[in-house]
């Protein structure tokens, strides 16, 4: 029985130069479709076929399973450009990318139409629209032609994934994996369930023994998911005053302390002979000029090398006595 097929412009039934076709959006009918799938199935076992004969030592052992996704993955990582230069490997794969991409095109619709239902959230609709046709090409890598479902049905799961564990990444300001996200889901259940049996909000022990979660990393999960607050947000509706006027200026305490430092050094210098205050000086360059080594204060000083060390190690002491006799840290002095 001879299936009748509508004209449409564009649309070639057989497969030439990929490099030269016009993929049209046109739907497919089940009996195109199903044509569709079938030659698509037969061109990716043949390609891993040839692949694994054409370079047995290489692939043997890593040779797939006769399933539509091992053998999809298979094809992505083996079937090289350099592979490719066998005739015999590039025509198929030649064929492989027109069916699969043919497949695409005639489902393109589909991914756009499940990408606007996700436009309220925060992602632009061409990033929703580019992870749509992401989670229809994994679709159409992942069908099983033996089923007999239309793989429409079986997209749109697969696209609504995608854009769903897309939103989620950028729900939160820190990038969580799939796995975190699906902890996330079965968290906010599980408080859900708590909240209406109990009629009270579950406390994070609670959520940690009902999830199997230790509680240390549940609360590292809350905290990378919670909400962000402008630092610009309003503290009371009645006033004006805002979260950056609460928050204290570290530059200005930094500032302080530097100077409360300086003071109680100079303070404490005053009763240091004038060689040690030099010495000092130019070893820790307290006044700005830099630090000196031993050998080079020796020689600005005229004197030796060892001689510096001593002055230096009775003004230390000295400072360290002066600063405990008034009740002072001596470590916060030359810091």
């Amino acid at each position: 029985m001879k299936t009748v097929r509508r004209k449409r412009s564009g649309q070639s039934a057989k497969v030439e130069d990929s490099s030269l076709t016009t993929f049209s959006s046109d739907l497919l009918t089940p009996e195109e479709e199903r044509e569709l799938l079938t030659s698509f199935w037969d061109c990716k076992s043949e390609l891993v076929r040839v692949l694994v004969r054409t370079f047995n030592r290489e692939l043997q052992a890593s040779r797939p399973p006769l399933e539509p996704w091992p053998m999809a993955q298979f094809i992505r990582e083996h079937c090289t450009d350099e592979r490719c230069e066998v005739m015999a490997v590039r025509r198929l794969r030649d064929r492989y990318v027109h069916y699969k991409h043919r497949l695409a095109s005639a489902n393109i619709r589909l991914a756009a139409h499940v990408a606007k239902r996700f436009r309220h959230h925060s992602l632009a609709y061409s990033d929703l629209l580019q992870e749509a046709v992401c989670g229809l090409m994994q679709a159409i890598d992942r069908f099983d032609v033996s089923h007999g479902t239309r793989l429409a049905t079986y997209a749109t799961w697969w696209i609504r994934q995608t854009l769903q564990i897309a939103v989620a990444r950028q729900s939160h300001l820190v990038s969580l994996s799939p796995h975190h996200l699906q902890e996330l889901g079965l968290l906010q259940q599980e408080s859900e369930a708590l909240a209406h049996g109990g009629k009270h909000l579950p406390s994070p022990q609670e959520l940690a023994s009902r999830t199997g979660s230790s509680l240390e990393h549940l609360t590292h999960l809350q905290t990378a998911t919670r909400t962000p607050v402008s630092l610009n947000a309003v503290l009371d509706d009645d006033s004006d005053f805002k979260l950056t006027e609460a928050m204290p200026d570290t530059g200005t305490l930094v500032m302080q302390e530097n100077n409360e430092r300086q003071e109680a050094l100079s303070f404490l210098m005053e009763n240091l002979r004038p060689r040690e205050r030099k010495v000092l000086d130019l070893r820790f360059g307290l006044t700005g000029h830099g630090t000196h080594s031993l050998r080079q204060i020796g020689h600005l000083l005229r004197i030796s090398k060892e001689r510096v060390r001593q002055i230096q190690n009775r003004a230390l002491e000295k400072l360290k006595a002066n600063a405990e006799r008034v009740g002072w840290e001596p470590t916060l002095l030359l810091e």
